[in-house]
């Protein structure tokens, strides 16, 4: 063995933060290989690190400790020890068994003929082959240097590639929101997913995320509505600043996202106790796009969904015009179907689309003839049997769409003068044989209509309104729905007071 391994130079690389060391296992059966490269080694210093070094006599040692320890840059490894190829056995389980690419693999032998150095390099999965007589303390920094070089590239890369992984993973979550409080929600929590890449992990944050309501800065303190996180929590200075130049900034630990479209501007601010790496930088702004993209398709689909219900009142306006009924009517039974909704823990998406559907109820009205719709008297047998196939004629005008909300309008319209007791019309079903939508649209269309002042009537009582509700119970009405409309009576009447009729009469 060349004495000039003892020689420890002073060259070596400075920096003025020290991090976590690389871990460098020196396995070999000589204690002396171990003293001497821990020496020659010990003020060595690559990327601001330090070595950290583990050691093993054998190569059932040395299995051991990769067992246990993942992060390891780089194993020095001799090949002749309890066996004649101890070595070459810790290589081919590493590779083969623990199934690690990562670890830099470097051979070093004082037998070179016990292992021919092209059959060892053609066949076992090694990154470097020495003898222990080249490895001068220069030539053996030079090696560790370009190993500890090599196992931060791939690492690196292997960071990216999983980085780019919870990209896609966290585009996907935050895709499927549709509501801009779920899609702020998702957002911020496949942020602080994202920010978790490195080994080291954000254990502790801080995360909001705002609406802007107003252009300008002078006004977006005041109309800055928080979306999600701390209800007491105030914009701090590096948000107000993304808010200036609309654009996302990182500054140490913290990081904001601007993203904006015509009908919406969201930041959000989240706030860690490790400083971002470049790699984080660079995911999160590559997220970004997608969030902004996003963001885009829910105002598409806000959008869409503003027309279709816009669309839907005026179709219900129309019918209900004809009828003599007011516009009003198919806006408060909406409102009620969907504080239904809300109570029975329906899903938002339900309750919205429950809401969206319910104004059509009435929609087959249209094919009734004005001389039975709009007789001033009461109807014959002959004609209360016309009158009362609108409802399949709403089915049928309805059912045939493939639209989910036309789907569930079409069962509105052909079950809410369904009654619990099976006398109702047109199919005669009984109590939760009829759809639900059905049920909460009979009772809510009754309780508006006898509340609602009309050009021919004024609105009943509440108390006596109440009295019919009551004695209905169980006949017309579902009893269950019955009690929670009873239960929640005031938020009914809000609703009914908000969108009061004036009454058009004498």
């Amino acid at each position: 063995m060349d004495d000039e391994i003892l020689i420890v130079d002073d060259e070596h690389e400075t920096a003025c933060h020290v991090r976590e060391g690389w871990k460098v296992l020196i396995v070999d059966d000589e204690p002396e290989v171990h003293r001497i490269t821990k020496m020659t080694l010990a003020q060595f210093i690559f990327d601001a690190r330090p070595i950290e070094f583990l050691h093993a006599y054998t190569g059932d040692e040395a299995i051991a400790i990769m067992a246990n320890e993942s992060d390891i840059a780089l194993i020095l490894l001799d090949v002749v020890m309890e066996t004649d190829n101890a070595g070459l056995n810790v290589v081919k389980h590493v590779r083969d068994v623990l199934q690690n690419p990562h670890v830099r693999i470097v051979l070093r032998t004082g037998q070179p003929g016990q292992a021919p150095e092209d059959d060892v390099v053609a066949n076992y999965d090694i990154n470097d082959y020495k003898d222990k007589t080249e490895l001068t303390s220069q030539k053996l920094r030079t090696l560790i240097r370009a190993s500890l070089r090599s196992y931060r590239d791939i690492r690196t890369l292997e960071h990216h590639r999983r980085g780019l992984e919870k990209v896609i993973a966290a585009s996907k979550g935050i895709f499927e929101k549709q509501a801009l409080k779920q899609f702020a929600e998702g957002t911020l929590e496949q942020l602080s997913a994202l920010l978790a890449l490195e080994e080291s992990s954000l254990y502790t944050l801080r995360h909001n995320a705002y609406e802007l309501r107003n252009s300008t800065l002078e006004t977006l303190l005041s109309n800055t509505v928080l979306l999600v996180g701390d209800d007491k929590a105030n914009p701090s200075d590096v948000v107000l600043e993304a808010m200036r130049q609309r654009q996302n900034l990182y500054r140490d630990n913290e990081l904001v996202i601007f993203c904006n479209n015509p009908r919406h501007s969201l930041i959000f601010h989240i706030e860690g106790t490790r400083p971002l790496s470049q790699m984080d930088t660079y995911l999160l702004n590559l997220f970004t796009e997608n969030i902004i993209i996003a963001l885009e398709n829910i105002r598409l689909n806000e959008l869409l969904a503003d027309n279709q219900r816009e669309i839907i009142y005026r179709i219900g306006e129309i019918v209900e015009t004809r009828s003599k009924e007011s516009g009003l009517h198919v806006k408060r039974v909406a409102l009620y179907c969907e504080l239904f909704a809300k109570l029975l823990g329906l899903s938002d998406e339900k309750a919205e689309l429950l809401k969206r559907a319910s104004p059509l109820h009435d929609i087959g009205k249209i094919g009734i003839p004005d001389a039975v719709l709009h007789k001033p008297g009461k109807l014959d047998a002959d004609e209360w049997e016309i009158m009362k196939t609108h409802a399949q004629i709403g089915y049928d005008m309805l059912s045939g769409s493939d639209i989910e909300l036309f789907q569930v309008a079409s069962q509105i319209a052909l079950n809410h003068h369904e009654k619990w007791d099976g006398s109702g019309y047109p199919q005669g079903l009984r109590e939760r044989n009829i759809p639900l939508e059905g049920r909460i649209t009979a009772l809510v269309d009754v309780f508006d209509a006898l509340g609602s002042d009309r050009c021919y009537k004024r609105a009943w009582p509440l108390d006596k309104i109440l009295t019919l509700i009551r004695e209905e119970k169980g006949r017309h009405f579902d009893p269950d729905l019955v009690d929670l409309m009873l239960a929640n009576l005031e938020h009914f009447l809000a609703i009914r007071d908000t969108y009061r009729d004036e009454f058009q009469g004498e």
